[in-house]
């Protein structure tokens, strides 16, 4: 069979290249050569979009030095009357002998930080081109990483629970020039100390600052020393996600192609099965979506020269890994329920927010604080900063992303046939379709299907930490109890519906009872799995407490086969179209019980 998905993925790759005709091609290779010399051009002559936003006027000729190297000041040098006359009549700033006048304006205002600013970087220069470093900077600060303990504190008690997870505090420590720079700072185990001493010349300065922007500072003089900002982390998300953006919409647009002009019907009628004709089809870009990747990671790290720099460029990669599993597999799913481009531009648009915001948001406190841990991005920060990221870590952020992407290949495959490829079928109608087919197959049970829709709830209910992290408690936790519930009872009662929908069962009480059972039990049966795989990092927490329950067994699977026993039986009376109202009654009794067991952190 390997023959068969391999072949499908040659003629994928083929037919990809094919798109585009000799003239297209040409036009694409100049406008990438066009951004390329753009690029360098404005990276070697510094442009900038704040160039001559203040008018300074000068009467000093003197100080004329000192304004031209900022390009945010536009400069006139008049005589000392005329710049009374400019400081009337709009300048900015006027100089005048010895004194500085600003305007009434907001925008005065901010020229007049810029000008201190500006005479602060010339006095370092005047004092830099002495090449006497040590004396002329007298005062180096070292910066230490330190270990810091992360603790989530429980509403309304005093409990405090050290995390597995920590992040980075910084300490400056001050030194003198000569002997080097020796830490005064803060006291705490030091993880990462700076062995970098004060540089004794000019040159030794400029290799110091010729550091690239993905070096973490570690000496500098106190007027440039800058704390730890999320803005790294935000830059690595950016440079990581944005390739998986681009291939992800060629993958969704090649499938929408094939359904819209009918050419993938002769895929259908070909003697293969559709899970080699949808494998054929997505490993050409996920290969070319990992080389990319690869790439991108020998930029940053530079090409490794000793075994712990491959390991670690490999592991950036197992980290990248399930988040291009996922955004493919979410694009392929979309490709399968839209009927139109129109419809799979707003589902790509709208699943790839929401995976980034999951991606960007937690990788922000990355170094900060243990909830960062959630993003596989945070990974990568870590990973690029040399520091060491454990097993358990890493199942805790990238479990989710494979399980998801491989539940939704699978759904996906499901219906990877003429009915549902080529008709105008309704979204919902082919998403029932897929637990339609998944109940039919011989194994297929509802008690298997709340286990397969575990990991979906898992993400989820991060995604709402993500969300729900900067809200004060109680109102967070409230939230999380609520929603979190309206997501356990959907995937619960999906199933389900499914067997009343299409009449695989009948609607009867005792199959409402039945087959309530067995969902609660395999929702309740997989929730306990995947909490003590992955949990670890957060299980102490308030948000881990909502999502877990503590160490109650019997009572959640009771619980669980109560609420989803409301939805059967609201089905049974009133019919499958009342199945929406009965979610929202099984949320309202899950809540409930949530808000009684959490009642401590509320009271």
């Amino acid at each position: 069979m390997m023959a068969s998905w391999f072949t499908i993925a040659k003629w994928e790759l083929l037919r990809s290249k094919l798109k585009f005709d000799t003239r297209s091609m040409i036009m694409l290779i100049l406008s990438l050569m066009l951004v390329i010399v753009a690029s360098y051009a404005a990276s070697q002559t510094g442009m900038s979009m704040n160039q001559k936003i203040y008018l300074v006027v000068i009467s000093q000729p003197e100080v004329q030095p000192i304004i031209e190297t900022d390009q945010r000041f536009d400069y006139i040098l008049v005589d000392r009357f005329a710049a009374s006359a400019y400081n009337e009549y709009g300048a900015d700033i006027a100089i005048i002998g010895n004194n500085v006048y600003l305007g009434d304006t907001r925008k005065s205002a901010a020229a007049g930080d810029s000008l201190d600013n500006t005479f602060k970087t010339y006095r370092e220069i005047v004092l830099t081109s002495y090449n006497d470093v040590n004396n002329s900077h007298p005062v180096w600060v070292t910066v230490h990483d330190l270990e810091r303990p992360q603790n989530f504190q429980l509403a309304g008690t005093e409990e405090t629970v050290d995390s597995l997870s920590r992040g980075a505090n910084r300490s400056a420590g001050y030194g003198t020039g000569t002997n080097g720079a020796t830490g005064l700072g803060s006291s705490g185990a030091i993880r990462t100390g700076s062995s970098t001493i004060s540089p004794e010349d000019i040159a030794a300065l400029d290799t110091m600052e010729g550091k690239t922007f993905f070096e973490r500072q570690t000496l500098s003089t106190p007027s440039n020393f800058s704390p730890p900002i999320p803005f790294t982390a935000i830059l690595y998300a950016f440079l990581f996600i944005f390739p998986i953006y681009f291939v992800s919409q060629f993958y969704s647009t090649s499938l929408m192609d094939e359904r819209t002009n009918k050419k993938g019907e002769l895929v259908l009628v070909a003697p293969l099965r559709g899970i080699d004709v949808v494998i054929g089809k997505t490993i050409p870009y996920i290969f070319i979506t990992m080389a990319i990747q690869a790439a991108i990671t020998l930029y940053i790290l530079g090409i490794p020269s000793t075994f712990a720099g491959v390991e670690r460029a490999l592991l950036v990669l197992a980290a990248i890994f399930p988040v291009v599993l996922l955004f493919f597999a979410l694009s392929f799913y979309s490709a399968i329920l839209s009927r139109s481009f129109k419809e799979l531009t707003f589902a790509s648009v709208f699943l790839s927010v929401i995976i980034s915001g999951y991606l960007f948001f937690p990788a922000m406190f990355a170094n900060i604080h243990a909830i960062s841990s959630i993003s596989p991005i945070t990974l990568i920060v870590r990973l690029i900063e040399n520091e060491t990221v454990l097993a358990n870590t890493y199942l805790f952020s990238t479990l989710p992303f494979y399980f998801v992407a491989i539940s939704v290949y699978a759904f996906g495959t499901f219906i990877f046939r003429e009915e549902d490829l080529f008709t105008q079928k309704s979204i919902t109608g082919k998403i029932v379709d897929c637990f339609e087919m998944f109940l039919s197959y011989p194994y297929g049970s509802v008690f298997l299907l709340s286990i397969v829709f575990i990991p979906f709830v898992y993400m989820t209910q991060l995604m709402l930490i993500v969300m729900l992290f900067n809200l004060p408690v109680p109102y967070s936790i409230i939230a999380m109890i609520l929603l979190s519930a309206m997501a356990e009872e959907l995937v619960k009662s999906i199933g389900i519906y499914a067997l009343f929908k299409r009449k695989i069962v009948d609607i009867t009480l005792r199959n409402a009872i039945k087959y309530s059972i067995l969902s609660g039990a395999g929702f309740f049966v997989g929730e306990k799995a995947v909490a003590v795989l992955t949990l670890a990092p957060i299980a102490s927490s308030a948000f881990g407490s909502v999502m877990t329950m503590g160490t109650l067994l019997l009572i959640p699977l009771f619980l669980h086969i109560t609420t989803v026993l409301i939805s059967s039986l609201v089905m049974y009376m009133k019919g499958p179209r009342y199945y929406v109202a009965a979610v929202i009654l099984a949320t309202i009794f899950h809540s409930i019980y949530n808000i009684m067991i959490l009642r401590e952190l509320f009271f």
